[in-house]
């Protein structure tokens, strides 16, 4: 096998363990903060979304370096009888290399639109609403029939199995509420409110953070998610109700 078979195999074999490593470098990450290890519908949405996306991109990738790499080995020489054979004015391939990337971009374009949806619209719109208020540099959470914001370490307490709604809003700077494993970021912005809605399929705790620079105490604007059971869930809201947590 020449040089350059041996090299573009090498760069085949990495790019192949490459995207078999994808799922795993999900538990590698910071206090589980990881977009490809959902945790709920939303974040299942988008970790599909993305592979979709991902590995096309990573065939796409390999081919294009490893022609890239392959003529630069090949016909590297100076010499005329080692220079390819020139395409320049070859309609068809010209017309083949334009009309095939359009087609995926298409592709990718009519796969996307309906995941937007998906995402923007909550599955239950009437369901659990939750205010939430970011701070420099904490967050704060106001639940239904509650007066009082409830501050207790920037920890935002969920039911476990059903879609919550999130009003997002900003008391001073532009803030980003993003917690990885249930959904995905948005925007906490003076003025205004937008929405949210995540899911936590089971009970547990998710950890996620402000991802939009702030200030000064910026790293230390972390987030956490305790999603309970219904019946924990329901006697931590009455305990909230009556002034307690």
């Amino acid at each position: 096998m020449s040089a350059v078979k041996k090299f573009l195999a090498s760069v085949g074999a990495a790019g192949l363990a490459l995207a078999g490593a994808v799922p795993a470098l999900a538990d590698t990450d910071a206090k589980g903060q990881s977009s490809i290890d959902p945790a709920g519908p939303a974040a299942q949405h988008i970790r599909d979304l993305w592979m979709i996306v991902t590995i096309p991109a990573l065939i796409v990738l390999l081919a294009v370096g490893g022609a890239i790499i392959y003529a630069a080995f090949r016909f590297k020489e100076r010499d005329p009888k080692f220079m390819p054979k020139q395409i320049g004015g070859n309609n068809a391939m010209e017309f083949t290399w334009t009309v095939i990337p359009a087609l995926v971009l298409f592709i990718l374009f009519g796969i996307s639109v309906p995941q937007m949806f998906y995402l923007r619209h909550s599955p239950a719109p009437t369901g659990l609403h939750i205010t939430v208020y970011g701070q420099r540099y904490s967050w704060s959470f106001l639940y239904p029939n509650v007066k009082k914001e409830v501050f207790d370490g920037s920890v935002l307490y969920i039911p476990a199995g059903q879609p919550v709604n999130l009003d997002i809003k900003s008391k001073d700077v532009i803030h980003s509420f993003s917690v990885p494993r249930l959904a995905g970021r948005l925007d906490a912005i003076p003025g205004q409110t937008n929405t949210l809605w995540l899911q936590a399929d089971q009970p547990g705790t998710y950890y996620g953070q402000c991802t939009e620079l702030c200030g000064t105490g910026h790293a230390t604007m972390l987030v956490t998610v305790k999603a309970l059971s219904a019946a924990d869930w329901q006697a931590w809201y009455t305990k909230l109700q009556r002034g307690g947590r």
